[in-house]
């Protein structure tokens, strides 16, 4: 069965945005099994490997979640902070400079974010940074990145509307950028991942936490394990997963901030009176503040990294979907931005408010399992916990150190392009010794 995309919005979103019941698309469904992944989005690469944890069959996603899940455990994480620490630290020497530089301290935190996040991630993924921390640029292959997701969210474009085909492929054609972002992508993953393979080390980074089960299977030629090209493909995955969002999230949770004094006076106020000294902003210490961890939270509504829709496509019989019956062949999805703007889940859904995730009376009605940024059932985000590790680090660290202000060319920051992910513009701040 053909279906429109205008069908699939009457049809399925606006009851979803209305109740809220992601369980009904991505979870366990009554025993029966989720909704599988709708092939027309999630498309293998050309070299037969799909991409790992994305695109893969339900037997083999499950087989590599499980080898992969060892660098992901909270025994891992760790391990890891350690190495976390010493970027984190980078991060906050590097914007110190700023301060006292000719800027006097106007910086722009979307770059700084970013070289933080592809620094740590590049550095768990292949046992080396990127250095960008250190040289303050992007460099070839993070500002490739981001050309290639714009060219899969254009990619996306062309398969929903088969009449731009001719014409934009054509265009595409003439103007290669997005494929050779492509293949450009490709092969620094392969050889950055190769050369982590290659190198015997006991060092506590993502690698080494499935390595050894891996390579120790696929000597054995037991077809349980991952092999050297799932290994090199889950590293370019895990690049792209654990860093743009991260970014993208602390960002927009930082914009949020400097447009509600309030709950910025709020946040910085819990961070400097709970941590005398900033070296006891461990893992386990951050993650009991609570007005931290509801500011992230609703950072995650107002702003999730990934705002659109990761469609699933029904099976042979349909599916019930929020009481509603859809037939069978239907790509179908929660649209993240849209239900958690949407009034019928969250009580003045365009206010930055941190209080509704602490039980405030105002909003008591919200529907608060609705917000889920890092999906649910089996295939939700293998790294969330990694993730919210390093949001409250890194932005703990910064409003424990700085008085930020907000510069006036980014006052409508917030106004931004998808491509997948957001297509973030500068956000540019004054940051300023603290006062106290």
């Amino acid at each position: 069965m053909e279906t429109s995309s205008v069908y699939l919005r009457e049809l399925y979103h606006l009851p979803v945005l209305k109740h809220g019941k992601p369980l009904d698309i991505y979870g366990q469904r009554h025993g029966k099994k989720p909704i599988p992944k709708d092939p027309d989005f999630y498309s293998g690469s050309s070299d037969g490997i799909a991409e790992i944890l994305l695109a893969a069959n339900d037997v083999d996603h499950s087989r590599i979640r499980r080898l992969m899940s060892h660098a992901f455990s909270e025994s891992a994480l760790r391990e890891q902070e350690p190495i976390l620490n010493s970027y984190f630290d980078l991060l906050i020497q590097k914007l110190h400079e700023k301060v006292s530089g000719s800027e006097n301290g106007k910086v722009n935190m979307v770059h700084w974010f970013n070289f933080t996040t592809f620094d740590l991630i590049g550095d768990l993924a292949f046992g080396e940074p990127f250095d960008v921390l250190k040289s303050e640029e992007y460099n070839f292959w993070i500002a490739n990145v981001f050309q290639f997701i714009k060219f899969i969210g254009l990619q996306q474009i062309l398969h929903d509307y088969p009449i731009l085909d001719i014409p934009m492929l054509a265009i595409m054609t003439l103007f290669s950028r997005f494929r050779t972002a492509e293949e450009k992508h490709r092969r620094y993953t392969e050889e950055k991942a190769s050369r982590r393979l290659d190198t015997q080390t006991n060092r506590r980074d993502y690698m080494w936490s499935y390595l050894p089960i891996s390579l120790y299977i696929l000597r054995h030629n037991d077809e349980k394990g991952m092999s050297r090209a799932e290994i090199i493909k889950a590293s370019g995955t895990l690049i792209i997963a654990g860093s743009e969002t991260t970014a993208t999230l602390l960002s927009g949770a930082l914009y949020y901030l400097l447009k509600t004094p309030s709950s910025l006076s709020k946040l910085t106020t819990e961070l400097r009176t709970s941590f005398p000294d900033p070296a006891d902003m461990n893992f386990v210490n951050l993650a009991r503040l609570s007005y931290l961890n509801a500011c992230l939270q609703e950072g995650l509504r107002l702003y999730p990294p990934v705002p659109g829709i990761l469609p699933r496509k029904t099976q042979p019989g349909g599916a019930v979907i929020n009481g509603h019956h859809i037939p069978e062949n239907v790509s179908v999805g929660m649209s993240h931005f849209a239900t958690y703007h949407s009034a019928s889940n969250f009580t003045d859904p365009e206010t930055f408010a941190p209080e509704r995730w602490l039980d405030d009376r105002h909003f008591a009605s919200d529907k608060r399992s609705a917000l889920q940024p890092f999906s649910v059932g089996p295939r939700n985000c293998i790294g969330q916990h990694l993730a919210m590790a390093e949001m409250r680090a890194i932005l703990a660290r910064i409003l424990w150190h700085f008085d930020i202000s907000l510069c006036e060319e980014s006052a409508r920051w917030n106004e931004q392009k998808v491509f997948i992910f957001w297509d973030k513009p500068d956000l540019m701040v004054t940051l300023k010794e603290r006062k106290n």
